[in-house]
């Protein structure tokens, strides 16, 4: 048989994969509150054959380069990265950056409203931070974090910081250069040494997130004719429920 015919026969063949060519779209009516019943109804719908035992499966296994849940996975006893879009790779990798040389200081001929009153410095850094890191960057300098744009810190007011790779921006005022210099300096350095001694508290916690997911599942009542998909939706929706009552009921404590 030639390779083409092959070739062809494969193409004819089954697909294998399930629901995984849709998983973009689960997570994201997942994300948007629908139950797995719902999900599985508007992919019946679209002609795609499933139920909701199927997609809780698939959302419960651990694809950490599929599901986009930033952050921290456990995977054989090793952590590692999950990023949105990206392969995985070790999570130690960008927890400890430094600062490198300086590259350049550029005008900002387009910044509004005074173009000549802003600059960009661009340096160098020895890897590429992860999201982890660059979380806990924006916590020390009172950045603004936007998970959908995690490379891009900003807040109000002051300084702005973008990475592209190996490469970290500045954006500030040309007369506050020197002391936003200082400042992110002093940040990016106590951010490596946070993650340098508190990389443990990561893979702890999400082991806790494990062992009380395990054990709100071994103790949920399935009710007659139901499942434990079921059960673990309407436990994660009295859960929200109760969790903004109680957000509700502190907010509206005097603060005096």
């Amino acid at each position: 048989m030639t390779p083409e015919k092959i070739l062809e026969q494969a193409k004819a063949a089954p697909d294998k994969r399930g629901l995984y060519p849709h998983l973009e779209t689960i997570w994201a009516l997942r994300r948007m509150g629908n139950s797995y019943r719902d999900i599985a109804k508007f992919l019946s719908e679209k002609g795609i054959e499933t139920d909701h035992t199927a997609v809780f499966r698939l959302l419960e296994e651990d694809k950490p380069d599929f599901n986009y849940r930033d952050g921290c996975v456990l995977i054989g006893g090793l952590l590692y990265e999950s990023r949105k879009g990206r392969p995985l790779r070790s999570f130690g990798a960008g927890l400890i950056v430094t600062l490198g040389k300086k590259f350049q200081i550029l005008r900002q001929d387009d910044s509004e409203p005074d173009p000549l009153n802003w600059c960009e410095a661009q340096f160098e850094i020895n890897h590429p931070p992860n999201h982890c890191w660059l979380k806990q960057l924006c916590k020390y300098l009172g950045l603004d974090w936007d998970s959908e744009n995690p490379c891009h810190l900003k807040g109000k007011y002051g300084i702005e910081l973008k990475f592209e790779g190996k490469l970290m921006a500045l954006v500030c005022q040309t007369s506050n250069l020197e002391q936003a210099m200082k400042e992110v300096g002093t940040a990016v350095y106590n951010t490596t040494q946070y993650f340098a001694k508190d990389k443990e508290f990561f893979s702890q916690m999400l082991r806790l997130d494990s062992d009380c997911r395990q054990k709100v599942v071994e103790n949920l009542k399935v009710q007659p004719g139901g499942s434990i998909e079921d059960a673990y939706d309407d436990y994660s929706g009295w859960l929200k429920e109760k969790t903004d009552e109680l957000k509700k009921r502190f907010e509206s404590y005097p603060t005096h």
